[in-house]
């Protein structure tokens, strides 16, 4: 009878290859909520997140991790149909919830101004003044993607993202 012999090093690295090779994590997903500015200048956003969001000029911008950003923002034109940047105002771990049930849940409420600052948008949750439809209201319209994404600390893993981003259009602002 052959007994066959390996050195140590060769049996660590060959235990270490197996279990590199059979632990492939899971796909993680998360819901965003963004806004992405479709007119032709210039928009200037100032969140009002709730209290326990709230730190100094900066908010807890999601319920999974990642840390504060700051309260205000400005968006460049984005009115080109091949382009799909916005702004990620918030992030949560619950696929279930609507965007814009989401949005009451965070911010108390949302005011946009143009690049001159000649028209302001005010969302709140009872009403909204200078647009069409109000982002805190069931009847909202939001639009809905679904991507993968790498997420890298010391290991990849990917995340689905299901993103709902509310445009800004110039059609929609009410000028009185």
């Amino acid at each position: 009878m052959k007994i066959l012999k390996y050195p140590v090093g060769m049996g660590i690295f060959f235990f270490i290859t197996c279990c590199c090779i059979s632990c492939e994590h899971p796909v993680r997903e998360e819901l965003q909520i963004s806004i992405q500015n479709r007119t032709d200048s210039f928009i200037s956003v100032r969140l009002y997140p709730k209290a326990e969001y709230l730190s100094g000029t900066s908010y807890r911008f999601s319920d999974i991790g990642g840390g504060y950003t700051n309260v205000q923002f400005s968006l460049p034109p984005n009115n080109d149909e091949r382009m799909e940047w916005s702004e990620i105002i918030f992030t949560t771990g619950d696929l279930n919830i609507k965007p814009y049930t989401l949005a009451a849940k965070v911010f108390d409420s949302i005011y946009i101004s143009t690049e001159n600052k000649d028209h302001t948008i005010k969302f709140t949750h009872e009403n909204v003044t200078g647009y069409s439809e109000n982002l805190f209201s069931e009847n909202s319209t939001w639009d809905y993607k679904t991507g993968l994404q790498d997420e890298s600390d010391f290991r990849v893993r990917r995340v689905k993202v299901h993103c709902y981003t509310f445009l800004i259009l110039d059609d929609k602002m009410i000028i009185e």
